[in-house]
């Protein structure tokens, strides 16, 4: 592996565990939550006393968040890429056409700072 500064030896094992590790934290975060909502609604229609499974709401909202997190940081180096490569045109383009219509204007001003300078330059009559 071609190592530098911004990838430490162990990046690709960490990115790879992330990929795996975070859906599968995620989709058991899932599971749980479905849990905890379907006894605590079905507490209420069913009339059968207090929720008895309301606490897995309380364990799959974090794993689902952690997992969702972990499933991010894996994948942002991919996602980034692609952006870059759908920005990058349009940005070329952008930055061309206002070189392109900055032209005058910048002339016109170069135009007057070597103007300036040059009659900076001219002797002065009035010199003690």
């Amino acid at each position: 592996m071609n190592e530098s500064r911004l990838q430490t030896v162990h990046h690709v094992r960490v990115r790879n565990a992330m990929r795996r590790v975070g859906p599968i934290l995620a989709v058991i975060g899932l599971i749980f939550m479905i849990v905890g909502l379907v006894d605590f609604f079905g507490a209420f229609g069913g009339g059968g006393g207090p929720p008895q499974r309301f606490w897995c709401l309380f364990v799959g909202m974090p794993l689902l968040f952690v997992g969702g997190v972990m499933t991010k940081f894996g994948y942002m180096g991919e996602i980034f890429r692609y952006v870059a490569a759908e920005t990058t045109p349009v940005a070329t383009d952008a930055f061309n056409e206002m070189a392109d219509k900055a032209q005058p204007g910048i002339r016109t001003i170069a135009k007057s700072i070597t103007e300036g300078a040059a009659e900076g330059r001219k002797p002065r009559g009035d010199k003690p």
